[in-house]
């Protein structure tokens, strides 16, 4: 799936993604999962780079990955976090160089997924567990190219602001001018799309449906003094503790992850949405031709599309699974939109949004840098 659909459809099978009661694969192991499960313990390990899993999640998956598939104690689960752009530079160096230490990829970059598919620099994937989201990323405008690339999970950047910080306290961020109210000055962060190829697709799709004007939006954001910063945990704790009360741009799952070391944070710490429009970003995943351990590679993927990857993760990062019928962990609730009460919009053409990121990021450093 390469297009969005229109926006009304978009959204309309975004309110599937948080499902209802029935779920296609809860159960054992599927063929696939038996044939590989073997393969992967001889092998021993396997490496995934990500921007997404936090280190408590990570721990989680490899406690589950491995008692799952009955895998040794000596099964090393190496889970390598960077950001979007650090994830794609590092992978595309070692695809260049033809010296591989990652097996899996996981971060949202249609471009670079569909440019490296094209010289064959990925395994192809033989999933059980494919056929029960493919439906949902097709319907929500999500990028995937099967079977080499698949699509298990997504998110969108939302505001996100503290009320315990002075002159936060009546702050109700619903549109991308309550940014840039005067009153926010000295309270902002702008987050650096030039490190990020999520930030930079959201810029592009945003532009390109009309919600926002960034030859405007970006010099009225300077006019808030913001402080520059591009990972999302570095901003949150800039929320937290009042250094930038109000961040633009962060994620749902962070403030679920800070509220689990402070219930205090729970009452302080809103997430808010923009009527303007939000962008669904998946988050594409990968098995390296060249990876050391292909089998555990192709079975830590299929993990990520079963029914217990997606409730580790999503409990973990308050992320959405594409999984049809599929219902998020209860303790995740609170933090995932009800997506049919939100604008979302898509992508003309994620492949081809790359073709833009120089002239998008320019933009941003002529204000910012």
């Amino acid at each position: 799936m390469k297009l969005t659909k229109s926006a009304a459809i978009f959204a309309a099978s975004a309110v599937a993604l948080l499902g209802a009661t029935t779920m296609a694969n809860a159960g054992g192991l599927n063929d696939v999962e038996k044939r590989l499960a073997p393969l992967a313990a001889k092998e021993g390990s396997v490496r995934i780079i990500h921007p997404l899993f936090s280190d408590r999640t990570a721990r989680r998956v490899t406690k589950a990955f491995k008692k799952r598939y009955n895998l040794p104690d000596s099964f090393e689960f190496n889970s390598l976090r960077k950001g979007t752009g650090s994830t794609v530079a590092q992978t595309r160096q070692e695809i260049k160089a033809g010296k591989f230490t990652i097996d899996v990829i996981a971060v949202s970059a249609p471009g670079f997924f569909k440019a490296a598919e094209d010289i064959g620099a990925f395994h192809k994937l033989d999933s059980g567990y494919w056929k029960d989201s493919v439906e949902m990323v097709n319907g929500a405008g999500q990028y995937s190219s099967y079977p080499y690339v698949v699509t298990a999970f997504a998110y969108t950047f939302a505001p996100v602001w503290n009320t315990g910080c002075p002159g936060m306290s009546n702050v109700n961020i619903t549109s991308y001018k309550d940014v840039l109210d005067p009153a926010m000055k000295g309270k902002t962060i702008s987050s650096d799309i030039t490190k990020s190829f999520t930030y930079t697709n959201t810029v592009i799709a945003l532009g390109e449906a009309g919600a926002v004007d960034f030859n405007k939006f970006w010099p009225a954001l300077k006019k808030t003094e913001p402080i520059v910063e591009f990972r999302t945990e570095p901003k949150m704790q800039m929320v937290i503790s009042c250094q930038r009360p109000l961040d633009p741009w962060n994620v749902s799952g962070r403030v679920y992850q800070n509220v689990l070391k402070d219930p205090s944070l729970k009452s302080k710490i809103k997430i808010g949405s923009y009527k303007e429009g939000q962008v669904l970003l998946g988050n594409q995943v990968a098995v390296l031709k060249g990876a050391p351990n292909p089998n555990a590679g192709k079975l830590l993927v299929e993990f990520l599309l079963s029914k217990e990857g997606a409730d580790l993760i999503v409990e973990g990062e308050a992320v959405y699974s594409f999984i049809k019928g599929y219902t998020p962990p209860e303790a995740a609730r609170p933090y995932l939109a009800d997506l049919s009460k939100l604008k979302l919009i898509g992508m003309k053409d994620w492949v081809g949004a790359q073709k833009k990121f120089k002239s998008t990021r320019n933009l941003w450093i002529k204000n910012f840098k």
